[in-house]
This record gives structure tokens, sequence and C-alpha cells, in this order.
């Protein structure tokens, strides 16, 4: 009975019988979707550690801090452990070839690791720097080529390359907007296919932004990317440096906090016979964390500002007189008092200085 009225229908209005479309073809090239079943046993795996309690094989990476905070010198403890096959921080490693993308300066690394060298009294083998410029932002084809250097270099030496580091992200993506989420997502693509394609750990060493209060610098997507997350700070009164875990994704240990120094090694004399230096991390106690630091006030940085300009000690009351035209001499009293009490000034007998700070050797 349907068939004879979709007929009549299809005669009254002109048209040819109805016909039901043909189901899809199945298609039966390879799968574009890795997937598998939640019951495989490859679901209850715990997590395949490179630095044990910190880095993951194969996974991504981001060591950032600002200028001179000691990131440079920490990766570089890292990545040589890993080459040597020796605990780090009491730490066990995976042991394999590590490549250095030194896009940000070859030369200072060759120069800090000759001072790893001379204070371990050790060679670095399995460590191999590449002194090119790397581009992942513009196109694939930088990509491509460290992945035909990971397999030549793993063919050659029978070894497999556990780690990548990428000094610095903002070199190894020239031309892309750091708070961009389009370029820097291209970026991060390009890093994920190099993990995807070697099976290596990739470690982007990054910038701390102009507030440090908010991390790492730029996009804020890329600390969603990345399985760990570390903080390279310095204490500016001990000089102690602390790397503290802020985000870990697949280990436990978020919060944790590694201290350590950097010890100065004398690498010989410049031709002006002057000591030419570099530096290399030894263990420290890591300091209490402390609260956030909070920004100073304008009036808190205009006595700093002037107190620098001096270059001297001043009286209370003669800061207060400084200042009676822009600020009420109650808050001039009262943003002193906080300095002291931040340790930013020193206070004896009424006249206030700025609090010196200890020599650090220029890295």
């Amino acid at each position: 009975m349907t068939k004879n009225i979709l007929d009549l229908r299809s005669l009254v209005d002109g048209a040819q019988p109805l016909k039901m479309p043909k189901p899809a073809p199945v298609a039966t090239g390879a799968a574009r979707l890795a997937w598998e079943w939640a019951t495989d046993e490859r679901a209850r795996d715990v997590p395949d550690e490179l630095l044990q309690g910190l880095l993951v094989r194969g996974a991504l990476s981001v060591l950032f801090g600002d200028s001179n905070s000691g990131k440079t010198f920490l990766a570089i403890d890292i990545a040589a452990a890993i080459a040597r096959a020796v605990t780090w921080f009491d730490r066990q490693v995976e042991h394999g070839l590590v490549i250095y993308l030194a896009s940000e300066s070859p030369a200072s690394l060759r120069t800090r690791l000759n001072a790893y060298r001379i204070a371990f009294k050790c060679e670095t083998p399995n460590f191999v720097i590449v002194t090119s410029p790397v581009d992942l932002f513009a196109s694939d084809a930088d990509m491509d080529e460290i992945v035909k250097l990971v397999n030549t270099l793993q063919a050659e030496h029978g070894k497999r390359c556990e780690l990548i580091i990428c000094d610095t992200l903002a070199r190894v993506s020239a031309g892309a907007n750091e708070n961009s989420g389009e370029d820097m997502g291209r970026v991060v693509k390009r890093v994920d296919a190099l993990r995807e394609k070697t099976g290596a750990h990739v470690m982007l060493i990054h910038h701390t932004g102009k507030d440090a209060a908010k991390g790492a610098r730029g996009w804020s997507g890329l600390r969603a990317a990345v399985d760990t997350e570390i903080e390279v700070s310095a204490d500016e009164t001990t000089g102690i440096r602390v790397a503290e875990v802020t985000k870990q994704r697949d280990l436990p240990g978020k919060g944790a906090r590694i201290g350590f120094k950097l010890e100065v090694v004398n690498l010989g004399t410049t031709k002006w016979g002057q000591p030419f230096t570099s530096c290399v991390v030894a263990p420290a106690d890591a300091p209490q964390k402390q609260g956030k630091a909070k920004r100073l006030s304008e009036i808190a940085g205009a006595i700093e500002e002037l107190l620098r300009a001096r270059g001297s000690g001043m009286r209370k009351a003669e800061i207060a007189n400084h200042f009676a035209e822009q600020y009420d001499k109650a808050s001039v009293y009262r943003e002193i008092k906080k300095l002291v009490e931040r340790h930013r000034l020193i206070e004896a007998a009424g006249v206030v200085q700025i609090q010196p700070s200890p020599a650090f050797v220029i890295q």
C-alpha cells in the first residue's frame, strides 16, 4: 500500500519515483584518529618518567623565569645528567641522547658546558648542540629537519633521544606574536608533532612576564598545553635560587621546591688579563615560600628612586620634606616603615638607605 501511494504521488507531481539514499561507503584507508578501548592494558600504565618525580618521557614542559634567574644553568644541569646517566638532585633519570636547540646563543652554551666539564671533571657525551637557528613558527621545515637529525643520531649511536631543549621559546618562534593564540598555537602544534615523531620529551625555556605573579610571558594557553611547568626564581638577598613545580599533569609533586645556587668556575683569562668565569648548579636548601610579592606603591617607588639617585642614606624627615608637595607626610613615613619591614630599606638612627644587594657573577 505504501509503495502504491508513493508511486501515485510521484506520477501526480510528474517526478520520478522516490529513491532512498544509499549508505555512505566505509573508508578503507588508514584511520585519521588514534583510539583505544578504556579497558586496554595501556590505560592502566603508570607514567613513564624521564626524571624521577619531575618529567615524563615524551611529554612537554616549560622552564621559565626572569633573566639571570639561573634557568638555563638548571636546564643544562638536567640535560647533562640525562646524557651522562647520573642522578640529578638524588632523582633517578632515564639515560639517552639530548639535543639542545641553542637558538639563543650557541657560544654561551659552549661556555657553560665547559664550566660543567671542569667543575665535575667529566665529559658530556650524548649531548648534541644544534647551532643553527630553528624556526617552529613559519613552517614545518625545521621541525622535519630535527626529526631527521634525531633518527640519524639514534641509528648511528643505538641510543634513544630522550630530551630536546628549545632555548628559548621566543627564539624558536621568531616572528610569532607571543600573546596570540593563533600564532603560538601553530608553534605548540609543531612542538607536539616533534614529540610524536621522536618520542622525546621537549622542554621549552621561557621568560617570566612583566607581572611575575601571572607566570610565564605571553599566551595563557601555553600553560594549558604543557604537562609540567617549572618556575625558576632567585632570592635577591641570599642568591639562593628555587625551581618550583607550578603545574604537574600526570605526576604528583605540584608545589615541590628545589633549591640550588650557582657556583663560579674559573675558565681562564681574557686577552686583557681579566678572569673569565661561568657557573654550575650546586644543591642548596630552598628557602621557605613567601606570599606573592606585592607591587610597590607609587610613594614607595618614588622613595626608592630618590635614595638610589642620592646614592646615600637620608633622614626620614628629609625624605618627607622632599615629597611635601606630592604626598602628605604621614603617607611617606608609613611607606618607609613598610619598605624597612620588607627588607628593601635599612634604617639606623633615623637614617634609611637602600638594602645593598650581594655581588652576583655576570651570567
